[in-house]
């Protein structure tokens, strides 16, 4: 009996055939080992539009556990009709959810797929990921959060395991992979919200004057964070094209990630469309923008180059052809403050909550903030205005302690 003679009776389950072996996946499709580290994954679907059947396949090289991620993937491929199938287990089932189209038909940022995965396998895979999901309840769950926080885990990191979890179960719920979703009753615990860090205006000030005399190009990178509040990957992915000099402006429309196994890329924003904005710039901080091109066009002249509309504003290659890895910027950052001990530290990240404060302080409205800052959510933004105002409580009290002492 050849292959596709099995693949038309699936209650045969696995035979022999020839040198390999084939089995069929109860419903979920088919894998056949055709030699020793090389399999044939295919599944049978419908095409819901037009009712046409056909049989989509892969060879894959690897062992029998490759093949059934691959046959998994294959299914969030083809979103064809299935036979509905209750025994896919728990690691099947979050790597088909990370690798299908989000809600929005999008799909997943290969930083956070990576993140939301390695998460997974850290904390979650070795107790449950062999597991048939749907065996899984929300009592094994609840065991597994407390177990993680013993561990030592934040409640932070919990909750976005949690996450995952009812989100893969809910997305494998409407597609017929489980019957129920257990992380609903699953007891998640509360995280308490860590204040933002914002340093002060006269430590950035410090900051800024060191580096501008020892790295000027740390200095415009902390000054792009501190005055229109960039995130780390949007410096790295600021073009030229996006930088009018002449009116003051830069657009904020892309930014760079690093993915382990696919190196450097170009991605959306971290809130997509929503962090998308064209942002005005101060005098100081054009001038360090001009100063930075005029020595670009220098380096580029002496290799006998021009410098392209889509250069990059930080980069590590002569003629800004390629974006600088985001982890230049912040290694470049710490050796800096690692030089000065007797300063306060502050991050990248940091100087958004910088931008943040100094905002309030200036009396803008949440609103003004939330565009400046691109957050998706107002709520995200009022962290750090709650950061600021009790910075002004603190502050409040020790002036009326003053008063009271006669200081």
């Amino acid at each position: 009996m050849n292959a596709n003679a099995l693949w038309n009776h699936p209650g045969q389950g696995v035979r022999p055939v020839l040198a390999g072996t084939f089995e069929f996946m109860r419903g979920r499709g088919y894998i056949g080992e055709l030699e020793p580290g090389r399999f044939l994954v295919r599944i049978s679907i419908t095409d819901p539009l037009t009712g046409t059947r056909s049989q989509p396949s892969r060879t894959i090289h690897g062992t029998k556990k490759d093949a059934e991620l691959a046959l998994a993937r294959l299914q969030v491929e083809h979103p064809g009709r299935t036979p509905v199938s209750t025994d896919t287990t728990l690691d099947v089932l979050i790597d088909q959810f990370l690798s299908a189209p989000t809600r929005s038909g999008r799909r997943r940022e290969p930083g956070s797929r990576y993140r939301e995965m390695r998460r997974y396998q850290l904390h979650v895979q070795p107790g449950l990921g062999d597991r048939v999901a749907d065996g899984i309840n929300a009592h094994e769950l609840t065991r597994l959060y407390g177990a993680l926080l013993t561990k030592g885990l934040k409640a932070t990191s919990v909750r976005l395991i949690h996450a995952l979890i009812r989100g893969a179960f809910a997305w494998g719920e409407k597609r017929g992979h489980v019957s129920s979703n257990p992380a609903t009753l699953a007891e998640c615990p509360t995280a308490r919200p860590e204040p933002s860090h914002a340093p002060s205006m006269e430590t950035v000030q410090t900051h800024l004057e060191i580096l501008q005399e020892q790295d000027q190009e740390t200095a415009l990178a902390v000054r792009l964070a501190a005055t229109i509040a960039l995130r780390r990957n949007e410096i790295a992915g600021l073009r030229w094209a996006h930088v009018d000099l002449d009116a003051g402006l830069v657009s904020v429309t892309e930014g760079v990630i690093i993915t382990p196994g696919e190196g450097v890329s170009v991605t959306a924003t971290k809130t997509g469309q929503h962090g998308h904005g064209v942002l005005s710039a101060d005098e100081g901080l054009v001038s360090m923008l001009r100063d930075a091109f005029e020595r670009l066009e220098k380096v580029a002249a002496d290799v006998g180059a021009d410098v392209s509309p889509d250069a990059y504003v930080f980069s590590s290659d002569p003629v800004h052809g390629k974006p600088i890895n985001p982890d230049t910027l912040t290694k470049r950052l710490r050796r800096h403050m690692d030089r000065h001990p007797e300063l306060a530290l502050f991050t990248l990240k940091d100087l958004r909550a910088f931008v943040a404060t100094q905002l309030h302080a200036e009396g803008a409205d949440v609103t003004t903030a939330q565009a400046v800052l691109r957050h998706q959510s107002s709520q995200t933004t009022l962290k750090h205005y709650r950061a600021a105002q009790m910075d002004r409580v603190r502050g409040a009290t020790v002036d009326l302690g003053r008063l009271i002492g006669g200081v």
